[in-house]
């Protein structure tokens, strides 16, 4: 479990560090790499450097940046991370709970307390769906959440991660819309491309904008097709 905590406060930042060392030994099955982070521009200085983590335990109230912002930009990268805010108020609890926070711990808050939210952020990273894919480099080991979409160039495949990292493989497209088809919200876009329709920001005229800047031209006579299963799919999204 890649983990991050970021408190403004030495000492808040020392008290969640114990709570998690305290629930990592009471779960010697579960693997703790653990970050530590002073300031919100340094954590996300870190992700846009590329760091991904599967938990990130979040104090709101810090100078600058809220620690809902610096939510935000980390789900914008890796979508379904947990994220368990810690706060003295709960001013912020609508807005946490509108970016599908995974729990709002109010300030000072016991260890049991603290046990439920890393049970439902550990529950949460189990029951996501990952794939080992075979690259040039080597396996990766792959979150599909976080696939954003799929190119083939030259019988190559380019995998564009929400990181930002792209993993190159020799398959074919056909073969790896296959394997994705049993997971929701994937759809192939010409004969060049399969796209996560969870990245996707906007469809205008026959262009398909993603959330990562990459604009992918939809063939015309599939168009219509594809737009519908767009909205079919962002329907279905809202009523989860």
């Amino acid at each position: 479990m890649q983990t991050a905590i970021c408190d403004d406060i030495q000492k808040e930042l020392n008290t969640i560090r114990a709570a998690l060392d305290t629930y990592a030994e009471a779960h010697p099955e579960l693997r703790f790499t653990i970050d530590e982070y002073g300031a919100a521009v340094d954590i996300l200085n870190a992700v846009e450097k590329g760091k991904i983590y599967d938990i990130a335990l979040l104090d709101i109230c810090m100078p600058g940046v809220l620690g809902t912002d610096v939510a935000e930009e980390m789900l914008s990268k890796s979508p379904d991370m947990s994220i368990i805010f810690l706060t003295a108020s709960d001013e912020y609890a609508v807005t946490a709970f509108a970016l599908n926070a995974t729990h709002y711990l109010l300030k000072p808050f016991s260890q049991e307390q603290f046990n439920e939210a890393l049970d439902r952020a550990v529950k949460k990273r189990e029951d996501q769906n990952f794939l080992s894919i075979a690259c040039v480099d080597g396996i990766y080991r792959v979150c599909v959440s976080e696939i954003v979409s799929i190119e083939s160039q030259n019988h190559y495949l380019r995998l564009n991660l929400s990181s930002g990292e792209i993993l190159k493989l020799r398959m074919k497209l056909s073969q790896m819309f296959t394997e994705l088809c049993e997971y929701s919200g994937f759809i192939k876009v010409g004969a060049s491309y399969v796209v996560n329709l969870a990245f996707v920001s906007k469809i205008s005229g026959n262009t398909l904008e993603m959330l990562n800047g990459v604009t992918i031209s939809i063939p015309r006579r599939s168009g219509k097709e594809v737009q519908k299963t767009y909205m079919d799919f962002c329907r279905e999204e809202a009523l989860k």
